[in-house]
């Protein structure tokens, strides 16, 4: 069954049209595009039609067009939030469902980006420029996240079904706080948000692929065997909600595989020593082992550079700044060659204060 989506832009209809059909193209979802109006009237509107609505797609500007009779005076997160606070009120919504938010990158940069008490309000941010390259990408994702929030409307605090986990799993107790898991106060929007935020975006319980390649010593874009490698770990992927659009494992399981099949733990080995070991094991002879990032002086791979997402010792890393992290995740780090060669602050990356001494330090050698 296809998702009907509903799509509220004040550009042109063919603009508008054009839009939709980059983020429709594989016939995943259904878009149905409307012109913005007044506040009050527009909200009365999508309450009466919400039985066709199972995801929302926001321009950002919705005031830019004031021509015509169907005009705005108010921006997307203004009308993101009416919706949510008309969720289960009375004559309101009866469902929560995800809301998503497109605009132009100078929009973006201008009037939301530095609004991040609005943030929250928006499930995914699709950026109008990358619809011809993205908009298949983006199309997963919006099936995805639309998926997951009628998973979590069915099984708002079965955590262990959400995330694909056996009845007895412990993992919940570990990642989610008690009002996650008594459900006290906590809408579908906010668990969704968390468990993509914070367990599937974010390397802990779950690793991505980059991060099980450099912890597996493998440079998986010139390994043909890759493929055959990771088959043998099929039965420790992630297969709760977010899984069509994300390929995660579970790294405790990772690890636990590692132990029965080879006698020396993972961690103490080289790149060369792991790859060698799984080519043996499993007659995988077209695994190549991954290299260091410039700079560097170990092949004991944990994580990956944030800056180029190739692997890195963490040892030979420097903290990255940012958001706080829960025990459970993952610390993230930056090579030294991405810090000098400034392409990490190209990409708005930098290291915690804690480590400013330390990169001075350590500048003195490469002078």
């Amino acid at each position: 069954m296809k998702y009907k989506v509903l799509y509220i832009d004040d550009e042109t209809s063919q603009n508008s049209q054009a839009f939709a059909d980059g983020l429709s193209s594989q016939n995943l979802i259904e878009i149905a595009i409307k012109l913005p109006t007044k506040f009050e009237e527009l909200i009365n509107e999508l309450i009466a039609e919400q039985k066709d609505i199972d995801a929302l797609i926001l321009d950002l500007k919705l005031d830019g067009n004031q021509q015509g009779n169907r005009t705005a005076t108010y921006t997307a997160p203004s009308l993101a939030t009416g919706i949510r606070t008309k969720c289960f009120a009375e004559n309101g919504f009866e469902n929560e469902f995800p809301i998503f938010l497109i605009s132009s990158t100078n929009n973006l940069k201008k009037y939301y980006d530095s609004d991040t008490s609005s943030h929250d309000l928006f499930d995914y941010t699709f950026y109008k420029t990358s619809i011809a390259q993205k908009g298949k990408e983006y199309e997963l994702l919006i099936t995805s996240i639309t998926h997951a929030y009628k998973a979590i409307q069915e099984n708002k605090t079965n955590f262990n079904t959400l995330l694909g986990l056996s009845a007895d799993s412990e993992i919940p107790n570990k990642v989610f706080t008690t009002k996650f898991l008594l459900g006290d106060g906590t809408s579908i929007s906010e668990i969704s948000q968390y468990i993509f935020n914070e367990i599937i975006s974010k390397s802990g319980v779950l690793i991505d692929e980059t991060i099980l390649a450099a912890r597996l010593g493998i440079n998986f874009n010139e390994s043909s065997d890759w493929l055959s490698l990771i088959e043998n770990l099929n039965d420790y992927k992630y297969s709760g909600i977010f899984k069509d659009s994300f390929n995660r494992w579970w790294s405790h399981d990772i690890l636990n595989w590692w132990n029965s099949n080879f006698p020396k733990p993972l961690i103490q080995l080289t790149a060369l020593d792991r790859v060698n070991l799984l080519k043996e094991k499993f007659k995988l002879d077209n695994l190549v082992q991954a290299q260091q990032i410039h700079k560097t002086t170990s092949t004991k791979f944990w994580t990956v550079c944030q800056a180029y997402k190739l692997p890195l010792d963490p040892k030979d890393g420097f903290l990255l700044d940012g958001n706080l992290m829960h025990p459970w995740q993952d610390k993230r780090y930056l090579s030294l060659h991405s810090i000098l060669e400034r392409d990490a602050k190209e990409l708005g990356l930098f290291i915690h204060p804690a480590e400013k001494e330390r990169l001075e330090d350590i500048k003195q050698v490469y002078k």
